[in-house]
């Protein structure tokens, strides 16, 4: 069995694998019927006994538009919420003396040593890491000071620019959260994201989707290893909800203890992508539970799930993801990419794709089935009754829109429709 290996362990670089063409093998090409497909996961979608998560990426608050104006003649909107690179840039924009300084000389080291200097969660690991070991001296020319003055900073611009509430109940949220109650289920429903918002909580209260997120209480709410540990005694229309990367609501009280709560005071720091969090501090802390669960997900049989709004850039994730297909064959992964195959920011998506069969990416004009990459061909795109959207006919080609998060919230809201009349259990 192969296992994920990072890029640099396999000698292959992010821009080779970016610019390799995944249509040509020996000078055919694959061809992939995105009618089968879309059939196969709707007939996946509409059962009860099969295990079915949703991994909600940073793409996903994208796809609802807001503030609509017009602009040189053009109507423009925004979104939401921005994705990972749009809040790093608001991050730079807002900061000012000296966290702004600080931040500027974070940026400077990452891009040095070869990182994403845009990414805002390979920033926050590399300040607490130097914040970590500073102690009272320096790293990199950084005082320990300096950079808890700048993770605070952060945090709090963070809070400001992803406090945001869905515009109606009309959503892609929405939509998932009333397809996730929409039948009696055998086995729960399993949402995993990596986003801080509070967006998927709010779109599952409002449609009645009840739900457990690891958290027991009301004013300070504790997490509870146990009840996570032990999720499958919880009835199973409860949907579960994992946050990876830590949530808004999440707190560190007292450097001790992590509760969730609407309130933050003084003795509490905020819980946002805590992945500095040492392992031997306690497997109880959420990050290291959220993703065991995800583990746990994938290794149960003819488990499927569904990624979108992800980029795999997050290797750590992708670790687990893919030795977890790989310890798993039974399980399958439908990955859905905004935009064409072949975009250089999915090169780690491709990367997984082609060494893991049963994981498979769908991008608006091919795909990677089965470590088999090709363009999406079909007689007849219309042969499936569907939600308008999910695949679109492009002149001479066919786009397959699974990666936009409104199509895929389209196509579970008509099938929500379809199992309410159908009264399936």
């Amino acid at each position: 069995m192969n296992s994920f290996s990072p890029i640099w362990q396999i000698g292959v670089s992010p821009t080779e694998i970016a610019l390799y063409p995944l249509f040509k093998n020996g000078g055919e090409m694959h061809k992939h019927d995105p009618v089968r497909q879309l059939s196969f996961i709707q007939q996946a979608l509409s059962q009860s006994r099969k295990p079915i998560g949703f991994f909600i990426g940073a793409g996903c608050p994208l796809s609802i538009r807001v503030n609509e104006r017009v602009e040189g003649g053009r109507t423009v909107t925004d979104p939401l919420i921005w994705d990972v690179a749009g809040l790093t840039k608001a991050i730079a924009a807002q900061l000012d003396g000296g966290p702004k300084a600080t931040w500027e000389k974070i940026v400077g080291i990452v891009d040095a040593d070869g990182g994403d200097g845009s990414n805002i969660e390979l920033l926050l690991s590399r300040i607490r890491t130097f914040a970590s070991v500073a102690g009272a001296g320096e790293v990199r020319g950084l005082k320990s000071g300096e950079l808890i003055a700048l993770d605070s900073a952060i945090c709090q611009i963070i809070s400001r620019e992803v406090t945001r509430e869905l515009p109606n109940k009309d959503t892609p949220y929405h939509n998932l959260a009333v397809w996730s109650r929409s039948i009696r289920r055998e086995r729960p429903v399993h949402l995993f994201t990596t986003n801080y918002d509070l967006l998927l909580e709010q779109a599952l209260e409002e449609s009645s989707a009840p739900y457990f997120d690891g958290f027991v209480g009301t004013r300070k709410a504790f997490f509870d290893l146990g009840a996570v540990e032990d999720e499958g005694l919880l009835p199973p229309r409860w949907a579960r909800l994992w946050k990876i990367h830590g949530s808004l609501n999440w707190r560190l009280e007292k450097n001790q203890t992590v509760v969730r709560s609407d309130q933050k005071n003084a003795d509490q720091s905020y819980l946002i992508y805590p992945s500095h969090l040492k392992y031997d501090q306690s497997r109880k802390m959420p990050y290291l539970a959220m993703l065991d669960r995800l583990k746990a997900f994938l290794m149960s049989p003819s488990a499927l799930l569904f990624v979108c709004g992800y980029s795999f850039a997050d290797e750590h994730i992708n670790d687990v993801i893919c030795r977890s297909l790989e310890s798993n064959p039974g399980a399958q992964l439908f990955g859905g990419l905004f935009g064409k195959i072949e975009d250089p920011r999915y090169a780690l998506a491709r990367q997984c794709a082609l060494e893991t069969p049963n994981l498979s990416l769908f991008g608006f004009d091919g795909a990677i089935i089965g470590r088999n990459p090709g363009q999406w061909v079909s007689d007849d795109p219309d042969a499936i009754p569907m939600a308008a959207g999910v695949i679109e006919k492009v002149g001479a080609d066919i786009n397959f829109r699974l990666g936009d998060f409104g199509a895929l919230g389209a196509l579970l809201r008509n099938l929500a429709v379809g199992e309410a009349d159908d009264g399936t259990d």
